[in-house]
């Protein structure tokens, strides 16, 4: 998984006034595809002040070195900084890539940017790739030396860099290509993610989309011609897939968009009389009679799922880690105390649940900030109910909140890597909420390590339906001051998931229990105020569930083994046969 350490936002493949500005990578085939990335346009004092307009660049990368391609502690090339003086010519008709200095003490390769770009460009490179240090990406100031430079440079986040030094390690030839393709091939037609029509949530309880009234997506995306051509013919093919199984296949009627221009293409309604549990894909395919010479932008892909338990605005991560975290964020201006970041979540049959818990993409820290630690810190949870009139980002009005629920999660100490792992974070208010039919729910996580990066998705775009209906969906604030409505720039979406159920357990139908020893290691005794049989579900701190059994209790207890379970918490669900349960916390250790 690619993550990005985001303090101010992230730069898209994106449209703006019908310029298509990128960095993708042509070859080798391993690492080919679109990259996010800053550009110079994106800071100043630099000679060329923005990549749109400029035609591409398409060349070889090459790594101006002394020989030496180790990584230092913070995963840089120590001798590929690009602060030195490199001999004429040595980067002619190259694409150079260079290293941001690791921010020790004493720094190594501690210039500036434009002091780089400018010894790349003295050797005649045609393009400058900067990598960043602790995997993010920042504006770069071009200082005095940058006014001087005017080819493209941009700036890519640490597991990019590595990805393309790692290939030509391997005697890979790594092409890219950097600038504003617009009018650059003859025929060019381009779908975006972000000007793409999705659901308007990641995941859903199946429980809230039991028939065609209750969920439906009309599909749809902005085709764009980049190209010199006009385009005749055009089609638009929709298809969508639940676990890999299509279930929904519609194209379009034809069209032409002429060049230059642009057109929202549709195809017919997905609708189902009942619905499965899985993980939807859709995905968008443009088609012309002509050969596109750039295919590599025709498709445009998104993924919801329709899940027993998970209400989020992030997808759902189909390799397991529960919800999806492609990014780490923090405000570019530190807040003193605390930081806030929510989703909205509301429908009309929402009372049909209640929630028990909230599932969190983690948490991380730069390498740069040696003195944060996480072991012992604790996280929280907070369940507003938000009842302002109008909830959209111009109004960015919240004074109707009120808490209803929360929760909180502790980090081991030492919490070693345990921070960027997705966690299950319990409701401690009461054994669980019932959510209200038409109640507008703001879920927040408060986090109060100001220089601490908060797990989110940056591959769940909903700007189409922000810029159609203007409403809040990932608020955050900083200090309990004022909220941005909207969200980080880019509009990443936190990773934060509600775990819901139809059947949990009310507070007068709870039973006390208790296990011990704590912290276990291969069996533990629960004792419980109940007899009979029981159904045992245990799950760790990611929501994942890891077993399942039947359990006889006698004498008021019973046993049962932690052997085969690694070192962590993990939450323990009985539910008895009268329609009573239990939930407690048991720590294992090995």
């Amino acid at each position: 998984m690619k993550k990005l350490l985001l303090s101010l936002g992230l730069v898209l493949v994106g449209s703006t006034a019908m310029s298509q500005v990128i960095f993708s990578v042509e070859a080798p085939a391993s690492i080919e595809g679109f990259y996010d990335f800053k550009s110079n346009g994106d800071g100043s004092s630099w000679g060329t002040a923005t990549l749109a307009g400029l035609p591409p660049v398409i060349d070889t990368v090459v790594i101006p070195n002394d020989g030496t391609l180790g990584l230092n502690a913070q995963g840089n090339p120590a001798s590929a900084t690009g602060c030195n003086a490199l001999p004429a010519g040595s980067l002619a008709g190259k694409v150079a890539m260079v290293f941001r200095g690791d921010g020790g003490n004493p720094p190594i390769g501690a210039c500036g940017f434009g002091v780089k770009a400018q010894m790349c460009a003295n050797a005649g490179a045609v393009a400058v790739i900067i990598v960043n240090r602790d995997a993010t990406t920042i504006a770069m100031n071009g200082g005095t030396e940058g006014a001087a430079v005017t080819i493209p440079v941009i700036m890519v986040n640490l597991a990019t860099g590595v990805a393309i030094k790692n290939a030509i390690t391997n005697g890979d030839d790594v092409v890219v290509m950097i600038g504003d393709k617009t009018g650059y091939y003859d025929d060019d037609l381009t779908a975006f993610e972000t000007s793409s029509v999705r659901a308007n949530f990641g995941s859903k309880p199946l429980a809230l989309a039991q028939n065609a009234s209750e969920f439906s997506l009309s599909p749809g995306t902005w085709v764009y011609n980049y190209g010199n051509n006009n385009q005749t013919g055009v089609t638009l093919t929709t298809v969508i897939t639940r676990d890999g199984t299509q279930v929904y296949t519609n194209t379009s009627a034809a069209a032409n968009i002429p060049s230059g221009d642009s057109m929202f293409m549709t195809t017919s309604t997905y609708s189902a009389a009942s619905y499965t549990a899985g993980l939807y894909e859709v995905t968008y395919t443009v088609n012309t009679p002509v050969t596109d010479e750039f295919m590599g932008d025709n498709v445009s892909k998104s993924i919801f799922s329709l899940d027993p338990e998970l209400w989020s605005l992030a997808g759902l991560d189909p390799t397991g880690d529960t919800i999806k975290k492609d990014g780490f964020y923090r405000p570019a201006t530190l807040p003193t105390t605390q930081f806030e970041t929510c989703i909205v979540l509301k429908d009309p049959n929402a009372g049909r649940l209640k929630m028990d818990g909230v599932i969190f993409g983690g948490m991380t820290v730069g390498a740069t900030d040696s003195t944060v630690s996480l072991d012992g810190v604790e996280v929280t949870w907070t369940l507003y109910t938000w009842n302002d009139a109008d909830q959209t980002v111009t109004a960015g009005t919240f004074t109707q909140l009120s808490e209803v629920a929360g929760g909180a999660y502790i980090y081991p100490d030492p919490a070693d890597a345990e921070h960027e792992k997705t966690v299950f974070m319990p409701i401690t208010s009461a054994p669980n909420y019932q959510l209200a039919n038409n109640q507008t729910y703001l879920l927040c996580i408060n986090n109060f390590i100001p220089e601490v990066y908060m797990g989110f998705s940056t591959s769940d775009h909903y700007d189409l339906a922000m810029n159609s209906d203007d409403l809040v969906r990932f608020p955050l604030r900083s200090d309990v001051g004022t909220w941005t409505p909207a969200g980080f720039s880019g509009l990443p979406v936190p990773s934060i998931a509600m775990r819901t159920g139809t059947n949990l357990s009310v507070a007068e139908n709870t039973v006390d229990a208790a296990a011990f020893p704590i912290p276990a290691k291969d069996v533990i005794t629960v004792r419980v105020n109940a007899a009979g049989d029981a159904s045992l579900k245990i799950v760790d701190m990611a929501g994942r569930q890891v077993s399942a059994q039947q359990v006889k209790i006698e004498n008021g207890q019973f046993e049962t083994s932690v052997a085969g379970m690694n070192a962590g918490t993990y939450v323990f669900t009985l539910d008895y046969s009268n329609g009573t349960t239990s939930r407690f916390n048991v720590v294992v250790s090995k």
